[in-house]
């Protein structure tokens, strides 16, 4: 179900408007300021923002000026009272969808609310309401976004293993930008056929090859004024770098088969989960196009290493599974929680929206157990391990240890594994 934030001072009128909008089908909670909204939407989960234009600690204008500031993209609608449209006025003129005079508890009003609703649930765009992590390496990741963001001749290479969003990270760029209304237009470099690449990415021109029928538009073309996300960027065959190294040197770039060079207007921002200082030392990637995509590097943290942000993101995406699934389950049981905690996601934030829907789906009376979260100790063969792993595993069966007062049994059965390979472990951490 959507939900629909009140921002309004008045808490006899914020309730009113709240059970309007719960009596037509439509979730719906409120705030009494502007502190309180940013908490809430950083909280994850707001679908439509209906703002009072004058608050306590500000107006709807400073509060849509932070949304827009920190890339979240929603619907926002002012409320006014007499005396108060020209504020509105510039609400609007800032980037509000519309200003609605008060009462608001109308038909007309009820129509516009559930429209722009409808129109978010069938946009093909991600949600910009993602959870913000708290942890300390996902605070300073934020940091650095916003830092960057707006510096529009940066390049940005966002590294992170498989399944950390490093493509939430790109539109989050994307997003405060300058670029913001513009296309984002995201390539998996790793799905391209090598032969068509650079076809794909610059496009190309009738009879330019066996083939090729007609003329053909490329990503470059399609993200015209606006951003260029290339993931996987290590994927790309070396002809196709030295291709994309000139479109960024001289920005310009000339479609397969053309004679004329076209002016590439857009952001390039590329991510990987590869080691491209060794792909460089193999030969299978250039240097040069290296430090022209490394400008300004993001590493994107591992799950395991953000350990405080694991619940709060379970709690995320459940919210995101029932609206998905049409269900209604209103949480974790405690030994669920101790299984998410214990875990150590070696795919990350994906596994973990995987883990979180499908126990959804298999939850009864509302509430997931421990025996909904069926998860290994990991997900990898012993000969794939690194010291990293190795350290993370260590403290993943320590945690579990602590969770359970140092009941071997109830640990073993917490990280899915038999109490032989546990005491294996314990010895081999030097645990037991």
């Amino acid at each position: 179900m959507k939900t629909v934030l009140i921002v309004e001072d008045d808490r006899v009128y914020a309730r009113t408007i709240a059970n309007w909008l719960v009596k037509n089908g439509i979730n719906a909670r409120y705030v009494l300021s502007v502190g309180a909204a940013k908490e809430f939407i950083t909280g994850g989960g707001t679908d439509l923002v209906l703002s009072d234009f004058r608050l306590p600690d500000g107006n709807g204008v400073e509060l849509l000026e932070w949304m827009k500031k920190q890339g979240y993209r929603l619907p926002f609608l002012v409320m006014t009272g007499y005396g108060e449209i020209p504020g509105a006025v510039e609400a609007v003129k800032k980037g509000a969808t519309d200003y609605l005079p008060k009462p608001v508890q109308t038909d007309k009003v009820l129509a516009v609310i559930m429209e722009l609703l409808r129109g978010r649930n069938e946009s093909t765009g991600k949600e910009w309401t993602c959870y913000r992590g708290k942890s300390p390496l996902a605070v300073k990741l934020q940091e650095y976004i916003r830092l960057v963001a707006p510096v529009d001749t940066l390049t940005v290479l966002i590294r992170g293993a498989s399944g950390t969003g490093k493509e939430y990270v790109a539109r989050q760029l994307h997003a405060l930008s300058e670029r913001a209304d513009a296309p984002f237009v995201a390539v998996d470099c790793g799905a391209l056929p090598k032969e068509l690449a650079a076809s794909e990415l610059f496009g190309h021109m009738k009879g330019a090859f066996t083939g090729a029928a007609e003329d053909k538009t490329g990503m470059f073309a399609a993200a015209n004024h606006g951003t260029l996300f290339l993931d996987e960027i290590g994927n790309l065959n070396v002809e196709v770098q030295m291709l994309l190294l000139r479109a960024l040197q001289e920005k310009c770039y000339r479609p397969v088969g053309g004679k004329t060079e076209v002016r590439a207007d857009i952001r390039l921002l590329a991510a990987t989960n590869e080691n491209l200082e060794k792909a460089i030392a193999e030969g299978r990637f250039r240097e040069d196009l290296f430090h022209r995509l490394n400008e300004f590097p993001l590493r994107v943290p591992l799950l395991a290493e953000c350990p405080d942000d694991i619940i709060p993101l379970a709690h995320f995406m459940l919210e995101a599974a029932n609206r998905e699934l049409k269900k209604e389950v209103k949480g974790f049981d405690r030994e669920a929680y101790k299984k998410l905690e214990v875990y150590p996601w070696p795919g990350n934030i994906r596994e973990l929206r995987i883990i979180v829907r499908r126990a959804a789906l298999l939850a009864k009376d509302n509430w997931i157990t421990a025996a909904d979260i069926d998860l290994p100790i990991t997900g990898r063969q012993p000969e794939e391990y690194t010291l990293s792993d190795e350290r993370t595993e260590r403290e993943t069966i320590g945690r579990a240890l602590e969770a359970t007062g140092n009941d071997r049994k109830a640990a073993a059965r917490l990280l899915g594994i038999s109490r032989s390979t546990l005491y294996l472990k314990l010895k081999k951490y030097r645990l037991d």
